[in-house]
């Protein structure tokens, strides 16, 4: 019999800070492709950290099997934020799951999850920009043909 990951997803706290730098290091170098020359993982982390604790944004940690293995974060657009294109709308800022534990759902049930919580908070609608659609297409995201202009990439809505 095969045995079944158990998922847990939870608010960020202080001791899922070195894994969570660790994962923010290899998103932003790996999948981004972005140099971090000048703002090392663990600054960058510190900053989005005071941006959960200041109540601006939202921080979800995905545990399988009781280790961390990927995150999301999320806000409400205000103009608190350092983003804010939409006010008023959900915006899934960043999203990460390590490549050993790609294409066997757990991006699918992390952006649920974070749908889930902005819809409860009661957002009209939800956008994100992505420089790579095809997962965020299959899960019901639509092209909006705007192109962001602090990323270049394209915003996609639900």
């Amino acid at each position: 019999m095969i045995k079944q990951p158990k998922i847990v997803i939870k608010k960020f706290t202080d001791s899922d800070f070195d894994a969570f730098a660790q994962m923010v290091g290899v998103y932003f170098i790996e999948d981004l492709k972005e140099p971090l020359y000048n703002n090392p993982p663990i600054r960058m982390c510190k900053a989005m950290i005071q941006s959960v604790k200041d109540a601006i944004t939202y921080l979800d940690i995905l545990h399988i099997d009781g280790s961390p293995m990927g995150f999301i974060m999320y806000q409400i657009d205000s103009p608190k934020s350092d983003w804010c294109e939409k006010e008023g709308y959900g915006f899934i800022r960043e999203m990460y799951i390590r490549k050993d534990c790609r294409k066997q759902g757990y991006g699918k049930t992390l952006v649920a999850h974070a749908e889930d919580e902005l819809k409860r908070l009661s957002v009209p609608y939800i956008y994100l920009t992505s420089s790579n659609d095809a997962f965020w297409l299959s899960i019901g995201y639509t092209g909006t043909g705007e192109i962001c202009e602090k990323n270049n990439n394209h915003v996609l809505i639900k």
